[in-house]
């Protein structure tokens, strides 16, 4: 591995490290209330209402809390999907038919429940909400590292809106950038909207 590439790593890991914990030192219930305020905001935007298929993910304490909007997406009549990892990498879009479906899988990630598990067609995804650790105005994305919505994003699902909810403390000026990272289209956060410049 060359010193650039092991620049950007360590880059990556110490931004991780640093914003993770200013996103954990958030409140519980400030972080309740946060996550209520992007998630009506995201049901204003344009990008979800013409939407008919919405992508979340089931969220870690720590993060933005997307089980409201679940739930009322599932209320208005939109399908709802979230991931189910394959593998190292690699995972699909299943679809979600009410929160109780919901059940830990062998990676300690909720999930669709085995006898429930349906798999969506990703071109068929009008909107995906996708997770991250920090995200720059100009759509950068610093994940966790394991490249699933990179992969995802840019094979299955290349033509759908691709929407952030993230606290404040998780936009940064800068991100380091490898071949491989796909940008995002809009980032919600507590306070403002920001459309980013990705060419559609």
């Amino acid at each position: 591995m060359e010193n650039k590439d092991m620049h950007i790593l360590a880059t990556k890991k110490n931004l991780r490290k640093r914003v993770r914990r200013m996103r954990s030192a958030i409140p519980a219930q400030e972080r309740q209330i946060l996550s209520s305020r992007m998630t009506a905001e995201l049901s204003r935007q344009f990008f979800f209402q013409d939407a008919k298929v919405i992508m979340a993910y089931a969220s870690m304490l720590e993060e933005v809390q997307l089980y409201d909007l679940m739930r009322f997406s599932l209320d208005i009549g939109k399908k709802v999907c979230i991931p189910f990892i394959l593998g190292r990498g690699i995972m699909d879009a299943v679809e979600l038919h009410g929160m109780d479906d919901l059940v830990e899988d062998d990676y300690s990630i909720l999930t669709v429940r085995e006898d429930r598990r349906k798999v969506v067609d990703p071109s068929s995804i009008g909107c995906v909400v996708v997770p991250g650790v920090a995200f720059s105005s100009s759509g950068a994305r610093l994940g966790l590292g394991g490249g699933y919505y990179d992969r995802f994003l840019s094979e299955k699902a290349p033509y759908a809106y691709r929407v952030v909810l993230a606290f404040e403390c998780q936009i940064v000026e800068d991100i380091p950038l490898e071949p491989h990272d796909i940008p995002i289209d809009f980032i919600i956060t507590e306070k403002r909207t920001i459309h980013c410049m990705r060419n559609r």
